[in-house]
């Protein structure tokens, strides 16, 4: 870039994600730094992974001098349904020489479900800015929000006065601000989706219907606690309500119930969905009746019926800790969610408290659920946000955990609040923000996740093939102090990820105390990977490289006594690098 002329200041796109065949509009904003009028033409490049696709779109711009000028480009999206672009931007002087350039993603797809990138917002005061903060969702390419407390109560959702409520906690919510927020999302192409509890009521819940009968008890064997199951809040409110109480998710009673308060939810406010929450395995439980079950075994057939009655409308639900995991992802939610905490287990007794941990729970939900994307709420330096609030987050531990969902095929819910990022469970506790680094890498990434989606989520397996990296120790398995190096296929690719935990000394993906080394970048790193497919091109793709633009590699072809491989050489390893190959068919 020439610093003395004109620079691209931003560039969005108008809406989060797009119909196949939908008309997309650019919009770049140029920045004059000159005390002079300047002149040239900014052109537009849509690619498709290593493909471009269509014609150049070019326009000329005329700038006074140290003006602002925003210019529109109309891209004409392909039929293609389920696609990911990276749209680059480059801006070229009179004489055609460049002097900036920029890129954003556009994500093609007829539902959110597929490639979901989950978002949320929790204040409903007078007097939030609204369109601004869906703006800034939208240019993070959020697709989802997850309405956080914006409801009356747990058991009866909708107030009397649609005008101004509390929430359980005394919360203000105006419910003009709601509306409003799901206004401007549809606006955008983005589902608005509204939380609440699965089996849980507050206080005064018989007065509103609900029986006794239908109650959830602890066992009399469970350790955890006797009488109705309930769980603790908070020790005072304005409210008066300090607890939940639950309820049975097999009675038919307590889902006619429920069920009738969700779809009351639609019809009032126009939510797209719901958003079904839990507060996890507490041990084995009774009904009324005596009959003793744990809570797990309860989703599938809950969540089935739960979608039976609410139609179209999307239904998404989080086995907390992933306990009963298994039971979600072979029911018929939309899309796949799960809050981890890494005192938790997964069925082989292993706890959820590392890299590769979080990658096993995705690639297993991948594989239960039919091809499902898994979204992972995974609260970064938890500890250190609640000790040192107003403080940042670890830039690095943020990175490793987000390079991990992703290269995975997962998701992640981590960004609301007017842009900032989740760093505890009950989202209005907002600790810490991210740093300009941070904020500007996340926007890297994100515009990464769409472009590339095609090769992270859409069907690719992993395969045993042997990656080798000459003068680096790396593995398969998330190990400190390694490369993390795996490799996946689909019928037209293998490609090999690539994560750096060079001098990382642990794989704790939360890094609660908030410390957590920045991975050593290294560079010129050769490597040999053995092919099942001859591949006839080696591309490499990185957040951390180019602003994610793919790069050509060269290549050769070899062989030793463990098989057929090509060779080449990566410029450099920041944080996560994808490498993939086209094969030779």
């Amino acid at each position: 870039m020439n610093n003395n002329t004109v620079i691209i200041a931003k560039v969005v796109k108008d809406k989060s994600i797009y119909d196949p065949g939908a008309l997309i509009k650019i919009n770049v904003t140029l920045q004059n730094l000159t005390s002079s009028e300047d002149t040239g033409i900014v052109e537009l490049r849509a690619k498709h992974l290593n493909k471009q696709v269509g014609q150049v779109l070019k326009k000329e711009y005329s700038l006074n001098p140290y003006a602002n000028e925003s210019i529109t480009l109309d891209w004409q999206a392909p039929a293609d349904d389920f696609t990911g672009y990276l749209i680059e931007v480059e801006l070229k002087d009179s004489d055609h020489h460049r002097i900036d350039d920029s890129v954003v993603a556009v994500d093609v797809s007829s539902s959110w479900t597929k490639f979901p990138r989950y978002g949320y917002v929790w204040n409903f005061t007078k007097d939030v800015n609204v369109a601004e903060r869906i703006e800034k969702l939208k240019d993070y390419h959020i697709n989802a929000l997850e309405y956080y407390d914006w409801k009356y109560r747990h058991h009866k959702p909708v107030p009397e006065n649609l005008d101004k409520w509390d929430d359980w906690s005394g919360r203000e919510i105006y419910g003009d601000t709601v509306f409003a927020y799901i206004s401007e999302a549809k606006q955008v192409n983005m589902v608005n989706m509204a939380y609440n509890m699965a089996y849980a009521a507050v206080s005064g819940y018989q007065e509103d219907g609900v029986e006794q009968d239908w109650a959830l008890y602890f066992s009399e064997d469970n350790p955890r606690g006797t009488g109705h199951f309930m769980f603790k809040m908070a020790d005072s409110t304005p409210t008066g309500i300090t607890h939940l109480y639950f309820f049975d998710m097999r009675n038919k009673g307590w889902q006619d119930y429920i069920f009738k308060q969700m779809n009351k939810v639609f019809d009032v406010f126009g939510f797209d969905g719901w958003h079904s929450d839990t507060v996890g395995d507490w041990g084995e439980m009774q009904n009324a009746q005596g009959e003793k079950f744990s809570v797990t075994d309860t989703y599938t057939e809950f969540l089935n019926a739960a979608k039976a009655v609410i139609g179209e409308k999307y239904l998404v639900f989080n086995p907390v800790g992933a306990q009963g995991i298994e039971n979600v992802n072979v029911s018929d939610v939309d899309v796949l969610y799960t809050e981890m905490w890494p005192w938790d287990k997964d069925r082989d007794g292993e706890y959820y408290d590392s890299y590769y941990a979080l990658k096993k729970a995705i690639d297993r939900a991948r594989e239960e659920s039919g091809g499902k994307s898994l979204v992972v709420p995974a609260y970064m330096n938890y500890g250190y946000g609640q000790e040192n609030p107003g403080q940042f987050f670890n830039t690095a531990s943020v990175l490793l955990t987000a390079a991990t969902v992703y290269a995975a095929g997962g998701s992640r819910i981590e960004l609301g609040d007017n842009g900032n990022m989740l760093c505890h469970e009950y989202f209005p506790a907002q600790s810490l923000s991210m740093t300009p680094e941070l904020e500007r890498k996340i926007g890297d990434l994100y515009h990464f996740i769409v472009a590339y989606q095609n090769l992270l989520r859409d069907g690719q397996m992993e395969t045993e093939q042997t990656i080798e990296v000459l003068d680096y120790p790396n593995n398969k398995y998330g190990k400190p102090n390694t490369i993390w190096t795996y490799a996946k296929q689909d019928e037209t690719y293998e490609i090999v990820q690539m994560i750096n935990l060079l001098g990382v000394s642990q794989d704790d993906w939360r890094a609660n105390d908030g410390i957590k080394e920045t991975p050593t970048s290294v560079e010129q790193l050769e490597l040999k990977y053995y092919y099942g497919d001859k591949p006839k091109s080696v591309w490499l793709a990185s957040p951390d490289i180019e602003s994610g633009r793919s790069q050509e590699l060269t290549f050769s072809y070899d062989h030793d006594n463990q098989g057929d491989f090509i060779r080449f050489t990566i410029p450099s390893l920041e944080y996560w690098n994808m490498i993939y190959m086209v094969k030779d068919k």
